[in-house]
């Protein structure tokens, strides 16, 4: 790009690490924004400011998406650098100064920017910076705006952004940028982006934190998985992230029951569509208080979808296990009993590196054989302990079931004494 003349006439509000003012320029007649660095950092030859401010403009400009703000004019090499932009017509922030954004609106907004995300972190950009006051409705479409934050992925230096150091505007900000600003990882905007679709679904500032149960029971386990505290519990990447939230708001996806939605999912997922069993996952994940779908759908999971489930988000995977454990208190049809045994006895086998959900798989196969008087779970019970007989805590958990539980252990004795058993389990019989 060559020079460009302009005519400054009103600053506009600060963005980032710069200041804006409204411009006209003189070869085109055309209104832009042109950002200057602040009057506070250095700009000397060489310095960190300076650095950091050509760094912006650079990978801004090397972003060549509809999607993202493009950077029509600059001048790096004066003694105080500037670039400009076309004018927008306003930000989201502006917009969520009148509180809540229609849903429909904020889906169209969140699938414009995540586009021209995912094309970002294609190029090894991350952004670091998120926020409503830097996205920017651009003639017909929003778009992504002021990367001074940002970071080439495969970069290893450490003069920009130094450890220890917060970096990013607060609400918006991912937990690890407050530790090493550095190290974060495509994560730290998909968390940013989170907070973002929270507030425009909610109209509050996520401030210290989102509070899930304001959203509709649709959105809360996709926004929790966005702003997850750990980056390895968050959506990996921007794709994975678009993915889920088309699923979520499928067409003509509410008209349907739980259990209907679920039963499409469900045959898509074994056709082999591994999208499907995500959002099986969430769905299940978002009716936790559905006790009649939990009891109806839950136990009819194959094995197959539950190990996907299961490596895909164990922390969601074991809060469905749990809340089914919930649900199977009390007393039941005898043919019901069968299944929720055979249900657990499936979370046994999938969840190989998981001993609490395991050994709580154990002890309801366990208390629905002895309490329903069901020979099929008895089996069902002597097989679980049988494939775990090589844990010692599995072993040592078994014998504390049947210490604590006389009538159980009298139940089960005759269908665990056919199995060749650790003496401490035996022993309790």
């Amino acid at each position: 790009m060559g020079k460009v003349r302009v005519t400054k006439h009103e600053q506009l509000r600060g963005g980032g690490q710069g200041t804006v003012w409204r411009a006209t320029r003189l070869d085109t007649n055309e209104t832009v924004v042109i950002k200057y660095p602040l009057d506070s950092l250095d700009m000397s030859e060489g310095s960190a400011d300076r650095r950091r401010f050509v760094r912006e403009v650079r990978y801004q400009s090397s972003l060549r998406h509809v999607g993202i703000m493009p950077i029509v004019g600059m001048n790096l090499k004066a003694e105080k650098p500037f670039f400009f932009m076309p004018l927008a017509n306003h930000s989201l922030e502006d917009l969520l100064k009148s509180g809540a954004i229609p849903e429909e609106v904020t889906l169209s907004i969140a699938t414009e920017i995540l586009a021209a995300l995912e094309y970002s972190h294609g190029q090894g950009v991350l952004h670091r910076d998120l926020k409503p006051a830097n996205l920017l409705y651009l003639q017909d479409r929003w778009v992504i705006s002021d990367f001074g934050l940002c970071r080439q992925m495969d970069s290893n230096s450490t003069t920009i952004t130094r450890a220890n150091t917060a970096i990013g505007s607060l609400a918006y900000m991912a937990p690890e940028q407050f530790d090493n600003a550095h190290e974060v990882k495509e994560t730290a905007d998909i968390y940013s982006v989170g907070q973002i679709i929270y507030h425009c679904l909610v109209g509050e500032v996520p401030f210290p934190r989102a509070r899930i149960g304001k959203l509709d029971e649709k959105y809360r386990y996709f926004i929790s998985r966005c702003v997850a505290e750990e980056p390895d519990e968050r959506f990996q990447t921007v794709s994975e992230l678009r993915r889920e939230l088309e699923l979520l708001t499928a067409p003509d996806v509410e008209l349907a029951s739980p259990t209907t939605r679920a039963n499409e999912l469900k045959a898509k997922a074994l056709a082999g569509q591994k999208e499907a069993v995500s959002g099986l996952l969430h769905l299940i994940a978002d009716s936790s208080d559905d006790e009649v779908f939990y009891k109806e759908f839950v136990p009819s999971l194959p094995l197959e979808i539950m190990h996907y489930m299961h490596e895909r988000d164990p922390i969601a995977f074991e809060g469905i296990v749990r809340t089914f454990d919930e649900y199977s208190e009390g007393g039941h049809p005898f043919d019901y009993t069968d299944e929720i045994a055979d249900f657990f006895f499936k979370v046994i086998r999938v969840a190989k590196y998981s001993g609490p959900i395991r050994r709580l798989s154990l002890r309801r196969i366990m208390i629905v054989g002895a309490s329903h008087n069901r020979y099929h779970v008895g089996e069902v019970f002597a097989r679980a302990v049988f494939i775990r007989k090589k844990d010692p805590e599995d072993v040592k958990y078994i014998a504390s079931l049947l210490a604590g539980d006389p009538y159980a252990a009298a139940f089960m004795g005759p269908y665990l004494k056919r199995y060749s058993l650790p003496r401490e389990i035996l022993k309790e019989l």
